[in-house]
């Protein structure tokens, strides 16, 4: 395998096909060789390009024994103006595109324009290096070098996608004061922000948010200071309150018709999957089997909705999620929990098929289903422990897991 099975220039996120969220999860597989040194009194003919092929090598054991995981990309930057990178060349590593010309400042965490824009170099070291990187789940062995609390303050979407977002929060109705400090679209759309960042709690959203750059404060419409040098994160207690008062349900069906707006049809596959926030607030959402990003959302009903006065549950939410978001032509794939009959038919009905697992839970279905199997191929495990049920418009059909 080599780079270009990667598709990668100087834009890693879009060309290895990263989502925000995965890059900020898997940026630590890739390593950079940050300084490369041959002392003039030591040169010999090929000696730059033999160390680093000898050093690539020995790279992936030698972090992992340091770090317990293997990375999967090496990358570096030389100087245009002053070297060819020809030892790297000869090395095995391949030019990949000139960077955009900026230098970090750490210390106040932001990016200014150098003016000096370097070569791009990087060296697969793992022949399935790309496939993993886009994959939706990483490998058990790969977790040491997954960064599941990043902070990561990429914003998930671009300027027309945010602008046409802020557009549709707008026509949430504000359930607030008129002198309150930020206007209900602004949090709104950093909650929403939060949300496809990974972010699943109300600190956690206000955390990221104070880490966004100016520009970025800006897009997303957050008031200046006085001085109009600065303009200051909203606070937890201002998102609290918010959230409070505003109507859930007007919110999630201001989310889904912004999301359903670009889509003809539904991608093939959603996967459902539900959520608790701050272990109170249950939110249930349809995904994207292959991007991860979200379909259609709901919220739970935090009222009684029965006799028994019990809040609305997963299940409960899941059904309503099946009969009002458009479903033609998707497959929705759930855990055991979804596989029963009611919800089953709500999906079949709304043009979908269902692909819900099976487990001992329910005997009767299981067995049943395994008696179904055991008229399949001989190549399928003698005792499994679990099946998978695939529901189609044609009918019901099982198949072993």
């Amino acid at each position: 395998m080599n780079v270009t099975d990667l598709h990668i220039s100087t834009d890693r996120v879009n060309d290895i096909g990263w989502t925000d969220s995965q890059r900020a999860e898997r940026i630590g597989l890739i390593v950079q060789n940050r300084r490369f040194l041959v002392l003039a009194k030591t040169r010999m003919p090929n000696l730059a390009s033999r160390a680093l092929a000898l050093a690539v090598n020995a790279l992936p054991a030698a972090w992992e024994q340091a770090h317990g995981y293997r990375p999967l990309l090496a990358e570096t930057f030389t100087d245009i103006e002053a070297f060819e990178g020809t030892c790297y060349k000869a090395a095995g590593w391949q030019p990949c595109g000139i960077t955009k010309g900026f230098t970090r400042e750490h210390r106040a965490d932001y990016f200014f324009r150098n003016d000096r824009p370097k070569k791009l170099w990087l060296r697969v070291l793992h022949r399935h290096a790309g496939a993993m990187l886009r994959a939706i789940e990483m490998p058990p062995e790969y977790a040491a070098g997954l960064n599941l609390n990043s902070p990561e303050r990429a914003l998930p979407l671009r300027s027309a996608e945010l602008e046409s977002l802020r557009d549709v929060l707008r026509e949430v109705p504000d359930p607030q004061a008129s002198n309150r400090k930020f206007p209900c679209s602004s949090l709104l759309l950093l909650v929403a922000m939060g949300l496809l960042a990974g972010r699943k709690s109300i600190a956690a959203i206000q955390r990221y948010g104070r880490l966004l750059t100016p520009k970025q404060r800006s897009t997303l419409g957050w008031p200046s200071n006085k001085e109009g040098t600065f303009r200051p994160a909203p606070s937890y207690t201002a998102i609290y309150n918010l959230l409070c008062k505003i109507d859930p349900h007007g919110f999630a069906a201001a989310l889904n018709d912004w999301l359903a707006a670009p889509h003809g049809t539904l991608p093939r596959g959603l996967a459902i999957d539900g959520k608790y926030v701050r272990n109170l607030v249950l939110t249930l959402c349809l995904s994207e089997h292959e991007s991860g990003a979200p379909a259609s959302i709901a919220i739970a009903e935090q009222a009684p909705v029965s006799e028994e006065n019990k809040k609305e549950g997963e299940l409960t939410c899941a059904r309503r999620l099946y009969a009002t978001t458009p479903l033609h032509g998707a497959t929705v794939t759930g855990d055991a929990l979804n596989c029963e009959p009611q919800s089953i038919t709500l999906v079949v009905e709304n043009g979908a098929d269902a692909l819900f697992q099976l487990k001992a839970n329910q005997p009767t279905a299981l067995q049943h289903a395994m008696n179904l199997a055991a008229n399949l191929s001989p190549l399928l495990p003698a005792n499994p422990t679990n099946c998978t049920m695939a529901v189609g418009n044609g009918g019901f059909t099982r198949s072993m897991r």
